[in-house]
């Protein structure tokens, strides 16, 4: 369970009112997905950042836009939105007259952001890539074994090998089928009601509640209960992309990895 003090440093990447602080990262041994909780303050930006890996974001509260110059584009993100980054695009994220609070990373964390000097380093010239722009309302998949509302958003379906996000309503009484992720490190991130966790291969269960952050190793047997009366609803998923259980659900892995 990863509360607001096992967070890590605020990073320099915010221009204006506003802070970005790693909630799942490699100094607390992430090492398949970063997120962090973006607030930016109205008429705020990021620096422009460009990473090696994917990245996965999804707005929370407000609204943004996320800018891709070497498309020469510009998306509105709205409160639900999702939007996923290929590797090697150069992408900001703007505020105009309301803030917002955004939440995500790339997929596996990108080293150079914990570092010192990180503004110095903003790339500046734009490279052909890709942004895509996705919505909780819109899902490639439901999943009934982890609730009766289980959305894949960014997907393996959508692109995403890497950085996957998923959104979960689960209402009060139901839980997850216990299941592992062999390659996979899922995170869980409380948006709203109290529930719990229970780790098989450990042999503990964790109680969470908004605004808690639940990060599984790849391997560990668990399963997520909404048992305290309460909708629970959380954003997260595994990274990598977890083929095995895909397969298990009669997608056709092998035909999204070949397109």
């Amino acid at each position: 369970m990863i509360r607001r003090e096992d967070w890590g440093p605020d990073l320099d990447i915010v221009r204006g009112e506003g802070t970005c602080t790693p909630v799942i990262w490699p100094g607390m041994g992430a090492a398949e997905r970063s997120i962090h909780l973006l607030l930016l303050g109205p008429g705020s930006r990021t620096i422009w950042m460009r990473h090696p890996s994917e990245a996965a974001y999804y707005v929370m509260e407000g609204q943004a836009r996320v800018e891709d110059p070497g498309a020469g584009s510009s998306w509105p993100l709205e409160a639900g939105s999702m939007f996923h980054v290929e590797p090697g695009t150069i992408y900001g994220i703007h505020t105009d007259a309301v803030g917002a609070r955004i939440m995500g990373g790339p997929c596996p964390p990108d080293p150079a952001l914990y570092l010192p000097g990180l503004a110095d380093a903003e790339p500046k010239e734009a490279a052909a890539a890709g942004v895509s722009i996705h919505h909780r309302d819109n899902p490639g998949l439901l999943v009934p074994f982890i609730s009766s509302d289980a959305r894949f958003i960014i997907w393996l379906g959508t692109g995403a090998k890497t950085a996957n996000m998923n959104y979960v309503v689960m209402q009060p009484g139901e839980s997850n089928v216990p299941h592992i992720h062999k390659s996979s490190e899922d995170t869980i991130f409380i948006l709203e009601g109290h529930g719990s966790i229970r780790d098989d291969t450990a042999g503990i269960r964790l109680e969470f509640g908004p605004g808690d952050v639940i990060h599984i190793d790849a391997g560990v047997r668990h399963a997520t209960f909404a048992d305290m009366g309460e909708v629970v609803v959380s954003v997260g998923g595994p990274c990598p992309a977890d083929l095995a259980m895909l397969r298990l659900l009669g997608i056709d892995v092998d035909a999204m990895l070949s397109a």
